[in-house]
C-alpha cells in the first residue's frame, strides 16, 4: 500500500508543482501589465511637468519682452518648435516616447491632431473639469493628454484675427477666436508599448526562467528522496503544505511591506460578522502624494515601509492585526475584548507615535500627519470606518469616530438628494454665516471674526461645510452659496465697525468674473472696506498666480485685506507670498495640532512668524484648543489666535 501510495505521489507532486508555477507566472504576468501601465502614465506626467514648465518658461520672455515678438523670433514659440523638439527628443529617448503640442485647428499643419489626439480633445470637450487623459486602446502605444486652456497672456495672438502681430496674421489663417478659457488644445505623450514591453519583460522572462529552475530543483530533489525513503508520504505533505502557505501569502500579503493585503482584510472582516467587540481603525497619510512628487516614489515606498513597522510594532498583541491597503492606507482590526473608549486611547497613542517624530530617509527629514476613522461594533464595519476616515480628511483632524452624524453626513455628500438640499437652502433662505473670532495675542482681546458657511434646515439642523461644499462644486452651486456668504455677511457686520471680518474664497471664486464683479461692487458701495479680509486657501492646486495677483490688485484699491489661508500645508510656496500683496498668513492647523507636543511643527511655524515678519504680515494660528497652545504661540511671536480655546463658530458674536 505505502509503495504504491509513494508512486500516485511522484505524479501528484510534479502537478501540483505546475499548478503553483502556472499561477505565480500568471500572477507576475497580470502585476508586470500593471506596471507598464502605470509606468507610462507616471512616466508621461513627469515629462508634461517639465514640458509644462519650459513652456510657460519660454512664454514668461515673450511676454515680458526678454526676447522680443517678431519674424525673426518666431521659431522660439513653442507652438512653432515644439514639433521640431519632438522629433529630436523622440529619436534620442530610449522608448522613443513622443511629445508634441496639437490641436484640432493647428496653425501648422505640423501640429495638426491625429485620430487619437482628437480623442482627447472631444474628451476634454465634454468634461471640461478634467485636466488628463490617459488611453491604451491604441495597440501600438499609450495615448496621454494634458489639457490646454487659454489664459489672458495667450488672448494676445489667439483672439481676433485683427489683434494678433501683423507677422502672424500673414502667416496663418488658423487658431483665431478662441475665448478665455477655452480649450486651445493639448499636450500630446505617445509611449510606444513595444519599447516598454521588451523593457518590462525582460525582467519578467528572467523571474520566470528563475520558478522554472527552482522548480526543477525542487523537483528531481524530491524524487530523488521519494524513492529512497518510506517515509516520503509525511515529507511530501509537509513539503505541499508549505508550497500551499507559501502561495496563500503571495496572494494575501501586500508586496512591498510584507503586512496583510485587502484581500485577507476583507476575509477576516467576513469571517468575524457574528462576533462582538469588534474595533477598525483605518488610517491614511496626509498629502502622501504631495511626498511622492516632491520626493520621489523611492522615498515615498520607504516612508510606507516605515510606517507599516511602526504601526505593527505599536500593534503586537495577539488580539490585533494590521493590515496594508492600496495606496497609502492601513487598517488596525482588533477582537480584543475591550470597551470602545479603551480601543480609541489606544489608537490615539498610535497617532501620536506616528505623528511625533521626523522619518529619516535617504537624507531626508520628513514630517508627516495622518487622519484615521474607526467605527466599533457596527455593521458595515469597514464602510462605517471608512465614513468616519473621509470625514477626518475633510475636516482637516487627526481622527474621527463613526457614528450617526458622522453617517448622516456622509448621506448628505454622497446622495443624489444632497444637490436638492442645496437649492433649497438658496432658493429659500436656509444658508447662513456662523463667526468664529479671533483674539489678538498683543491687545488680549478679539478683534477679528472669520465668517463660516452653515446650512440650518427646517428642523433646526445645523450642517457644516464638509458634508455640502463638494457637491455644491460639482453641481455648479457653489458660487451662489459665495455671493450669499458675502452679502450676508457685509450686512451682519455694517454697524459693528470695531471688528475686522474675514470671508473664505476659493481659487475657483477668484476666476469666476460674475463673482469678483458682485465682490467689487460690495466694496465699493460699503461704508468701511478696510475692515474686510479675504481668505484664500494655499494650495498645490493654484497654478496660475496671475488670476491671483489680478484680484488683489482690485481688491486693494477698496483698501480690503488679504490673509492667506492654511499657510503651511503641504509644500507652501514663500516665494509666492513675496509676489502677492497680503496681510496676513494663516497657519495651518496640521502644525498648530501638534505645536505643544513636537518640535518640528514649533521649528516650522516660528520659520513662518520668522518669515512674515521680515515682510510685515501678520500671522494666525487656527485649531487653538487649551491654555498651553496659546501660551507658546505667543512666545513663538504670533499676532492673532483662533480655536475652540477662544470660542466656537456661532451665529452671533462673543
Amino acid at each position: 500500500m505505502e509503495k504504491y501510495l509513494n508512486h500516485k505521489i511522484l505524479y501528484i507532486v510534479p502537478s501540483i508543482f505546475l499548478l503553483v508555477l502556472l499561477l505565480r507566472i500568471f500572477y507576475s504576468y497580470n502585476d508586470t501589465q500593471l506596471q507598464i501601465q502605470e509606468f507610462a502614465k507616471k512616466e508621461a506626467q513627469v515629462l508634461k511637468s517639465h514640458a509644462m514648465v519650459h513652456r510657460n518658461y519660454y512664454q514668461k520672455l515673450y511676454f515680458d519682452k526678454t526676447i522680443p515678438l517678431n519674424q525673426e523670433t518666431l521659431k522660439g514659440l513653442p507652438a512653432y518648435s515644439s514639433y521640431y523638439i519632438n522629433k529630436s527628443f523622440s529619436q534620442n529617448n530610449p522608448f522613443a516616447i513622443s511629445l508634441q503640442t496639437v490641436s484640432d485647428r493647428a496653425r501648422d499643419p505640423k501640429n495638426q491632431a491625429d485620430k487619437e489626439e482628437l480623442k482627447a480633445i472631444e474628451y476634454f470637450k465634454e468634461h471640461p473639469m478634467e485636466k488628463e487623459y490617459f488611453s491604451s486602446e491604441n495597440p501600438d502605444y499609450y495615448q496621454y493628454a494634458s489639457a490646454l486652456i487659454m489664459e489672458s497672456k495667450c488672448l494676445q495672438c489667439h483672439a481676433s484675427k485683427e489683434k494678433a502681430p501683423a507677422f502672424i496674421q500673414k502667416r496663418y489663417d488658423k487658431a483665431y477666436d478662441y475665448k478665455l478659457g477655452e480649450l486651445r488644445g493639448i499636450l500630446s505623450i505617445k509611449l510606444p508599448k513595444e519599447k516598454l514591453n521588451n523593457y518590462f519583460f525582460h525582467h519578467f522572462i528572467y523571474s520566470v526562467i528563475y520558478d522554472i529552475i527552482a522548480f526543477l530543483i525542487l523537483f528531481f530533489i524530491i524524487y530523488t528522496i521519494a524513492k529512497k525513503s518510506k517515509k516520503i508520504n509525511t515529507f511530501l505533505r509537509q513539503t505541499i503544505r508549505m508550497q500551499t502557505k507559501k502561495l496563500k501569502e503571495t496572494l494575501v500579503r501586500e508586496r512591498l511591506t510584507g503586512l496583510p493585503n485587502r484581500l485577507q482584510f476583507l476575509e477576516d472582516i467576513n469571517n468575524t460578522q457574528e462576533k462582538k467587540n469588534k474595533h477598525l481603525a483605518l488610517i491614511n497619510i496626509d498629502s502622501f502624494k504631495d511626498i511622492n512628487d516632491f520626493y520621489g516614489h523611492n522615498v515615498g515606498d520607504a516612508l510606507l515601509i516605515l510606517l507599516a513597522k511602526k504601526i505593527d510594532a505599536f500593534c503586537n498583541d495577539k488580539h490585533s492585526i494590521v493590515y496594508k491597503l492600496p495606496s497609502d492606507e492601513y487598517a488596525v482590526f482588533s477582537l480584543w475584548n475591550i470597551d470602545t473608549d479603551t480601543f480609541i486611547k489606544k489608537i490615539l497613542k498610535l497617532l501620536q507615535e506616528i505623528q511625533k517624530n521626523e522619518y529619516l530617509i535617504a537624507n531626508n527629514a520628513i514630517f508627516i500627519t495622518v487622519s484615521c476613522g474607526i467605527a466599533s461594533n457596527e455593521d458595515d464595519l469597514i464602510i462605517k470606518a471608512d465614513m468616519a476616515l473621509q470625514v477626518a480628511k475633510n475636516a482637516k483632524t487627526n481622527l474621527i469616530i463613526y457614528d450617526n452624524l458622522v453617517d448622516t453626513t456622509e448621506i448628505v455628500n454622497k446622495n443624489i438628494q444632497g444637490v436638492s438640499l442645496l437649492k433649497d437652502a438658496i432658493a429659500n433662505d436656509k444658508i447662513h454665516p456662523y463667526f468664529q473670532p479671533i483674539y489678538n495675542l498683543h491687545t488680549k482681546r478679539v478683534e477679528k471674526y472669520e465668517s463660516l458657511v452653515r446650512i440650518i434646515t427646517q428642523s433646526g439642523d445645523v450642517i457644516i461645510p464638509y458634508s455640502f461644499l463638494d457637491i455644491a462644486i460639482k453641481s455648479k452651486l457653489y458660487h451662489h452659496i459665495t455671493h450669499i456668504m458675502i452679502e450676508k455677511t457685509f450686512a451682519f457686520f455694517e454697524k459693528k465697525e470695531e471688528y475686522e471680518f474675514s470671508i473664505n474664497l476659493s481659487i475657483d471664486d477668484i476666476r469666476n468674473e460674475r463673482t469678483v464683479h458682485f465682490i467689487l461692487e460690495k466694496l465699493a458701495a460699503y461704508a468701511t472696506p478696510q475692515r474686510v479680509v479675504f481668505e484664500i486657501l494655499e494650495s498645490h492646486e493654484i497654478e496660475n498666480y496671475e488670476d491671483i495677483k489680478n484680484f488683489i490688485k482690485e481688491v486693494k484699491q477698496y483698501q480690503a485685506k488679504i490673509a492667506i489661508d492654511d499657510f503651511g500645508s503641504g509644500y507652501s510656496n514663500f516665494s509666492h507670498v513675496l509676489e502677492l500683496n497680503v496681510d496676513y498668513l494663516k497657519i495651518d492647523a496640521s502644525l498648530i495640532r501638534n505645536i505643544t507636543t513636537n518640535e518640528n511643527a514649533q521649528k516650522i511655524t516660528h520659520t513662518i512668524v520668522s518669515f512674515a515678519k521680515n515682510i510685515g504680515l501678520e500671522t494666525i494660528a487656527e485649531y487653538v484648543e487649551d491654555e498651553t497652545a496659546l501660551e507658546l504661540l505667543s512666545d513663538l511671536g504670533v499676532d492673532f489666535i483662533q480655536g475652540y480655546y477662544i470660542g466656537r463658530p456661532a451665529p452671533l458674536l462673543l
